[in-house]
């Protein structure tokens, strides 16, 4: 059996101390002080991982209803009713108004699909020749979305390749590419 006067050691929050009498008062509460703190960050890093874990969730379950919106807007696109019908589009424009606010208060957003081409944003599904410049985006195939500023869904555009060329400006770069290859042969 080990006598009061004997230097016991503990471990305390990763902190080894001694139980003596030369332990003061100061030692004793940067301890606890340390203690504290170290406390303070694991509750951070949980509650920082339960929310990544609630985002993940989210963002799974707005993926899946992400095609519903789609489907949403191309039928009010597409859809040309006569006035007795007119009722029924309100309310499917009603119930489509819900959902985007309801989307938009959970932190989704929107990709802006206008202007140049962005690699990181949108996907190009095609290339057409155009007026514009070329990756420009002339059409939105499908909307791009993002989450708390994170990427859930690129935006599938038409680009533009540029001004077509003229059938003489064709022939020419071909008869140049011919006589590269026949000075190479």
């Amino acid at each position: 059996m080990s006598s009061l006067n004997q230097q016991e050691t503990e471990e305390i929050g990763g902190e080894s101390i001694k139980n003596s009498n030369d332990t003061s008062p100061d030692e004793l509460k940067e301890l606890l002080q340390r203690t504290q703190a170290n406390f303070e960050n694991y509750r951070k890093q949980t509650e920082k991982r339960v929310e990544e874990i609630i985002q993940m969730a989210s963002r799974n379950f707005i993926t899946q209803i992400l095609p519903i919106l789609d489907n949403f807007e191309l039928a009010l696109q597409t859809t040309k009713l006569s006035s007795e019908q007119s009722e029924f589009l309100n309310g499917i424009t009603l119930i489509h108004s819900q959902l985007t606010k309801t989307f938009k208060d959970n932190g989704v957003e929107e990709i802006n699909a206008e202007g140049k081409f962005n690699p990181h944003i949108h996907e190009a599904l095609m290339k057409i020749p155009s007026e514009l410049p070329e990756n420009t985006i002339i059409e939105v195939l499908q909307k791009g979305y993002t989450l708390h500023s994170k990427l859930l869904r690129p935006a599938k555009v038409k680009l533009s390749a540029g001004k077509p060329e003229s059938k003489e400006s064709m022939k020419e770069q071909q008869n140049n590419q011919n006589k590269k290859k026949n000075t190479t042969n």
